[in-house]
């Protein structure tokens, strides 16, 4: 299934998680419920299963490819930066949306993965009922109109 930035909210939703905490993991997963959202998941651990998850799709059409990625900035074996580098070069998966979903709230990553266009940045708080802000924020990304459509600030 292609990505669309103006699916139907009554679609399955599929969302893939590059992060490396379970407990960030579940954290995502838990606010995307609460929103009602209908979702699957695809889950890649660190930078480079993640690379090797996108080169799988842009070499086959096996199964569908994200409607939007939640991606962490600081993974294991590959950073976050080079993950968005490299969907944004993919064929088929480029202007898919993309939100980064990371501790940092250095101006200096804002600014990098704005260039390597990121479509949002949401920084992790504390704060359960501020994390869970991440629901409405990809309902938002993903009825939005233009998947590429930076507000990275």
């Amino acid at each position: 299934m292609a990505a669309t930035a103006t699916a139907q909210m009554t679609e399955k939703f599929h969302i893939w998680l590059v992060e490396d905490s379970e407990a960030d993991e579940l954290l995502m997963r838990q606010a995307l419920k609460l929103d009602g959202m209908d979702c699957d998941f695809q889950v890649s651990e660190d930078g480079e299963k993640a690379i090797d998850f996108i080169e799988a799709i842009d070499r086959t059409d096996a199964g569908p490819r994200p409607h939007i990625v939640l991606l962490d900035l600081n993974l294991p074996r590959k950073s976050g930066a080079r993950v968005l580098e490299r969907i944004r070069q993919s064929p088929k998966c480029g202007c898919v949306p993309v939100v980064i979903v990371t501790s940092s709230d250095s101006p200096g990553d804002k600014g990098q993965v704005a260039r390597l266009g990121a479509t949002r940045y949401f920084q992790k708080p504390l704060d359960l009922g501020e994390f869970m802000k991440l629901g409405p924020l990809v309902r938002e990304v993903l009825t939005a109109g233009a998947p590429l459509a930076r507000t990275v600030a």
